[in-house]
């Protein structure tokens, strides 16, 4: 009798064991689905799409906020001819209560090709955990939904306040993990931006001038050229790309016809400046005038995105107001500094074309590494035409 009482008591244990983890379930699925987060005093949708009659060229869809507002008409710019272009633009963060049903619904309206990704300036106060459970969630659904498209995230801007670059920075970290355990491309918007004179291209703490949406457009149409070409000879990448280029060129505003993408060490005008000028350039409307007044000096741009294990070449056109001497190579951003392709380039007063071949490490991380063009002496240097491709 006492026997039979205690199993019928573990039946009874085991039965309530399976209700609270029901119970458990639930409530994490609810969560998911609302979030905890509060909603903001006016949320707000935006939802454009473009050609909807048309059906030659491929679809793309762009998912932001305000940021992706502001360049999805130069992007769709920039696509024409190639891709015909629709985007949802919206404040509500991913753990909101609607966010993937609005999602959802947007997926449902077309076949897409390429889907170019962000959530994030709308989610600074966001709990973390909360925040990339809603964005796995989100990323579930695209892969669901989207069929066949191809996945880009695309990393929040920085803010005109530091303190809020900081909150930016949290989640773009979280969104690189995620991304990397997906093998989701990264289009890096904050890298491209956060160099840019706040006083100058900043219309308020989140948003920007046209020059700056440009820029962003311009990136942006990039990368989903690039995926658009990958997609044609079936290339897959797993690499973290500022765009995504194999074997097309990986440097952003390589002509310098456009502000931004290149920064200079040290940053101080009195030592020296950076600035696109048309004094003669090789090609286009304008090329790099950098002044070197006190010392020596750094040329740079981060997160060049050189595929793993590979050989690339990287190309450019220089000159000097005399003869003088620039290096090039690509180096990683921290110590202890490993430098890749280190080569001395004897520059003249006329333009001349220089390479140098690059072997990128089996273990490569874009964002671990900076493009790299110094000057030992004073003077002035022009550059131009910069390319990095991977060699046949």
């Amino acid at each position: 009798m006492g026997i039979k009482k205690m199993l019928i008591i573990s039946k009874s244990q085991r039965r309530t064991a399976k209700i609270i983890l029901l119970l458990t379930a639930t409530l994490i699925m609810s969560i998911v689905a609302s979030g905890a987060r509060q909603r903001e005093n006016t949320e707000w949708d935006i939802s454009y799409c473009y050609n909807v009659n048309d059906n030659k060229l491929p679809r793309v869809l762009l998912i932001g906020d305000s940021i992706c507002n502001g360049y999805q008409e130069f992007t769709r710019d920039e696509l024409t001819g190639t891709a015909y272009v629709s985007f949802y633009a919206t404040s509500k963060c991913v753990t909101d209560r609607s966010y993937l049903k609005m999602l959802s619904y947007i997926l449902d309206e077309y076949d897409y090709s390429i889907i170019h990704f962000n959530n994030g300036l709308h989610s600074l106060d966001t709990d973390r955990a909360e925040w990339e459970t809603g964005l796995r969630a989100a990323l579930k659904l695209l892969k669901e939904k989207g069929k066949s498209a191809k996945i880009i995230w695309a990393s929040s801007t920085p803010l005109n306040s530091p303190a809020l670059t900081e909150k930016a920075k949290e989640l773009n970290a979280i969104a690189d993990k995620v991304m990397k355990e997906n093998k989701i491309p990264v289009n890096d918007l904050f890298a491209l931006m956060d160099p840019m004179n706040r006083a100058v291209y900043w219309t308020d703490t989140f948003h920007y001038n046209n020059d700056a949406k440009k820029l962003q457009a311009k990136k942006v149409a990039g990368a989903i050229h690039n995926m658009l070409d990958a997609k044609k000879t079936n290339a897959a990448s797993d690499i973290r790309p500022d765009t995504v280029s194999v074997p097309a060129n990986v440097v952003n505003n390589p002509g310098f016809e456009d502000a931004g993408g290149w920064s200079l060490h040290p940053p101080d005008p009195s030592k020296v400046s950076f600035e696109s000028a048309g004094e003669n350039p090789h090609s286009g409307k304008m090329a790099a005038k950098i002044t070197v007044k006190a010392g020596g000096g750094e040329f740079y741009q981060q997160n060049p995105a050189l595929p793993k294990g590979s050989i690339c070449m990287v190309k450019y056109w220089a000159r000097a107001e005399k003869p003088a001497k620039m290096k090039a190579y690509v180096r990683t951003r921290k110590p202890p500094y490993n430098l890749y392709g280190e080569n001395t380039a004897e520059l003249g007063t006329d333009w001349k074309e220089y390479s140098v071949e690059i072997k990128a490490p089996d273990d490569y991380q874009a964002d671990k590494h900076v493009l790299f063009f110094t000057f030992s002496s004073p003077g002035i240097y022009w550059l131009d035409d910069v390319s990095i491709t991977k060699k046949e």
